[in-house]
């Protein structure tokens, strides 16, 4: 376990059995409550807080997350694996400028214990894709025809076999994976994904199920889902809401509401998102690319680098009433939205400020994706400014790998 100013004690037990002395590893679910929680106080980086509480029953008792005094909600962003490898970079950039350093940590990836007869003959056909949710990591790997899909805890290596992808459903053009609660504390949890295109799909899974269950959203283009106060939430490109409710042995999809013509200012949005807000209250972000070129000039040939100028307009909407009301004030909340999550959380006021929104952006060389880099949408003014600090202020995130998008992954307990 990686550790800041704690101080770990390594504890044996000698026996004399005869003439030698046995030496024994220590019970450490037996450690005294007090000497578990005095050490669980002294973690000062989330990973370490998180990987303590999940040794066993008895440490996690020991250790509620109210007890972690440093608490820096701010996401992980995890750039690609390295070429060739399974080892993936997680950064905290401090948007504060009073905030020094960066928080950087390299992590290899646990690879999926799945398909290892086919890994064993040496097949190269197999391509993988990752996606985040409460603080998991969803791991999807196809070995043609197969498709199989694991979650990995990117800190504790654990894994969870999710059921194999039926041959007769395309996983494709995943638009979100969301997990309703944190597999790492119950297991009554539900894995939902949004797929297919133009016409959408939402299939889930339980545990103990052994197949997937998919749910046909008609012929509506919905682009984000959410799970939010027992159900999942699907918008559309048209802003239209849908419930979902898998409690149940039959799924229900119910409409819930419409965005009023009175706000509507687009006919189509580029992209559409939806995040749980607090009381009765979801988000819905729309995003709307405005593209510009910009020509770079070398003795060889002339290159056009093409970047995105964005709008964002953020709408509140009541559960209770169903009414929409268009919003440039969050409060102390800021949002992260990609194409792995959609995460609303309160700002620190230390590591980033609030009534922001976090966001991709996708750098084009002649039309083709060569990086992304991460931006912040200021709402009250409508204004975009740069994430990285100092000499990183430009830094591009290379797209070396189509499937493997950078990912906004939550510090969650």
């Amino acid at each position: 376990m990686r550790h800041s100013d704690a101080e770990f004690v390594c504890i044996t037990l000698e026996t004399k059995e005869g003439d030698e002395v046995v030496t024994k590893a220590a019970d450490w679910s037996a450690l005294d409550d007090l000497v578990l929680e005095e050490i669980s106080q002294r973690l000062t980086l989330y990973q370490d807080f998180a990987a303590f509480r999940m040794v066993c029953p008895a440490w996690l008792s020991a250790a509620p997350k109210e007890n972690f005094k440093f608490k820096c909600r701010m996401p992980w962003l995890v750039l690609p694996p390295k070429q060739g490898t399974n080892l993936r970079e997680f950064f905290i950039f401090p948007q504060l400028e009073q905030v020094q350093g960066i928080t950087q940590q390299h992590l290899a990836i646990p690879k999926s214990d799945i398909f290892p007869q086919v890994e064993e003959q040496g097949i190269m056909d197999r391509q993988s894709t990752c996606y985040s949710s409460k603080g998991w990591l969803i791991d999807i790997v196809t070995v043609r025809p197969l498709t199989s899909l694991s979650l990995l805890h990117p800190f504790s290596g654990a894994q969870i076999k999710l059921p194999q992808w039926p041959k007769n459903l395309n996983l494709y053009n995943i638009q979100k994976i969301v997990l309703s609660s944190n597999p790492s504390f119950t297991s009554s949890y539900t894995v939902m994904i949004l797929h297919g295109g133009p016409r959408r799909y939402l299939t889930y899974s339980k545990p103990g199920d052994e197949a997937w269950t998919t749910i046909s959203t008609g012929e509506h283009d919905y682009r984000d889902v959410t799970y939010f106060e027992g159900k999942f939430y699907t918008v559309s490109r048209h802003c239209r809401i849908m419930a979902c409710d898998v409690t149940g042995d039959n799924p229900t999809m119910a409409q819930v509401t419409n965005l009023p013509e009175s706000l509507l200012q687009e006919d189509l949005w580029d992209e559409v998102y939806i995040v749980g807000s607090s009381g009765r209250r979801l988000l819905v972000v729309t995003q709307v690319e405005r593209h510009w070129q910009r020509g770079v000039r070398t003795r060889f040939r002339n290159r056009a680098t093409t970047y995105g100028i964005y709008e964002f307009q953020v709408f509140e909407v009541d559960l209770s009433t169903n009414n929409w009301a268009k919003t440039n004030d969050l409060g102390n909340k800021t949002l992260f939205l990609g194409s792995s999550s959609s995460i609303c959380i309160e700002s620190d006021g230390v590591y980033f400020e609030p009534n922001r929104i976090f966001f991709m952006e996708d750098v084009r060389l002649f039309n083709k994706p060569i990086g992304t880099h991460v931006r912040i949408y200021n709402i009250e003014y409508g204004s975009i400014e740069p994430y990285f600090l100092g000499d990183s202020r430009n830094l591009l995130i290379p797209s070396h790998v189509w499937n493997h998008p950078p990912l906004f992954v939550e510090q969650c307990f």
